[in-house]
């Protein structure tokens, strides 16, 4: 089985493309928000923080509701009004007068992406079995990953050719519009339970009272800070420490790693599914990750040593890609078909929790020791992750013992 393979496969193509478009429409708002072009004069550090905040506030804060809304009235109403809301809020950053209503408007940002996480990642857990679960997860992480990084590429550059931040904010909005309709028009309901007299609160008490559930706090909070930390602070990383990189020797080292990791994603992903298991590839993952993001951190101030070891971070990177897979079809194997919805509405909490954790954790280490501060911080955060994965029971080992007893 595979996406060549799945009867779902126009949906799958067609929900990956509007992931990357949905997710670009963010970031390319969020580059503009950071440029000295926009507002007439660039707004305030804290004033960018803001918007992130709230924006990540408001997304863990009603990622349950719409997760468990979509259980009981389906997928697709609450994914399609996700895109509207996302493009209405790139209308608004375009249309804002002030630092205020911009803070304010990042809260249907935050609406948006809570909807879209809970029924994206829903849909696609309902489309996949167990025989696939975990490259086709691995598929929409990649589409996150472009987005995101495409996205806010894509706003820089369009920003370095003098266009103007109100045009930008306008075209990334009417591209989420016109995805809002190619998901109306191309994406199938996949839904095919009712959930009879459970109401949106039982459904959210059931998951958030899942021992499954909450065994991986400490597994997912973690790793995802560490992603928070990196994107708050990668940049200034860069510039005060990576000043001996050429454009050129950044290019090269980041289309390495991205490569690495792509490559990862793809291959893990369908060993994960091949062997039937999970957990070895979480914790190869973490490693890989842990330690690439520890020698970026620490060897920043010796680029030598960075590039002594440069056929390692391929290596890392390729072992990093085992992570997203191998989590998030995790995440669906432990997940009743009731609940669903309300379980990816749950991960967008641990998700939406990190990322604030992250930047402000990652701030203090970074304002008061340095990358020392940061090197230290990232090693507890993979130390907690790796420690939290010995507690998560591997489902399918469970599943196949219990099959071997009753037979005996």
């Amino acid at each position: 089985m595979g996406l060549r393979a799945s009867k779902h496969k126009g949906s799958l193509l067609a929900l990956y493309f509007i992931t990357i478009i949905m997710r670009a429409s963010f970031f390319i708002s969020l580059a503009v928000t950071q440029s000295l072009s926009f507002m007439g004069g660039g707004l305030l550090a804290w004033e960018i923080a803001a918007v992130m905040i709230v924006d990540n506030i408001v997304e863990l804060s009603l990622a349950s509701f719409f997760g468990s809304y979509s259980d009981r009235i389906g997928r697709k109403p609450i994914l399609i009004a996700s895109l509207f809301i996302t493009a209405s809020a790139a209308y608004l950053f375009a249309i804002a007068p002030t630092a205020a209503f911009l803070i304010a408007f990042s809260a249907i940002f935050g609406i948006g992406a809570a909807a879209w996480v809970s029924s994206s990642l829903t849909m696609i857990a309902d489309m996949s079995s167990e025989n696939d679960r975990a490259h086709l997860m691995g598929y929409y992480q990649l589409a996150t990953i472009v987005g995101l990084a495409g996205g806010y590429g894509l706003g820089i550059i369009l920003l370095k050719q003098t266009i103007a931040p109100n045009s930008i904010l306008f075209m990334a909005g009417l591209a989420c519009t016109v995805s809002g309709l190619i998901a109306f028009f191309t994406l199938k309901e996949t839904q095919t339970q009712t959930q009879g007299d459970i109401s949106i609160l039982g459904l959210i008490k059931k998951v958030a009272m899942d021992r499954q559930i909450l065994m991986l706090i400490p597994v997912y909070v973690p790793i995802i800070a560490m992603y928070g930390l990196l994107v708050g602070y990668g940049g200034r990383i860069v510039e005060e420490h990576f000043d001996l990189l050429t454009g050129t020797d950044l290019l090269y080292l980041f289309a390495v790693l991205g490569g690495a990791l792509i490559l990862g994603t793809v291959i893990m992903g369908n060993l994960s599914d091949r062997y039937r298991k999970r957990r070895p590839f979480i914790v190869v993952g973490l490693i890989g990750f842990g330690i690439l993001g520890y020698l970026m951190v620490a060897y920043a101030d010796n680029l030598p040593g960075l590039w002594a070891l440069w056929p390692v971070l391929p290596l890392l990177g390729f072992m990093a890609g085992a992570f997203p897979p191998a989590s998030m079809a995790y995440l669906t194997d432990i997940t009743d078909e009731e609940a669903r919805g309300a379980t990816m509405g749950v991960y967008s909490v641990f998700f939406g929790t990190g990322m604030i954790i992250g930047p402000l954790a990652g701030g203090f280490a970074y304002s008061n020791y340095g990358l020392v501060g940061m090197a230290i911080l990232v090693g507890i955060f993979i130390t907690i992750a790796i420690i939290g994965t010995y507690f998560m029971p591997e489902r399918h080992h469970k599943e196949e013992d219990s099959t071997t007893e009753s037979a005996n």
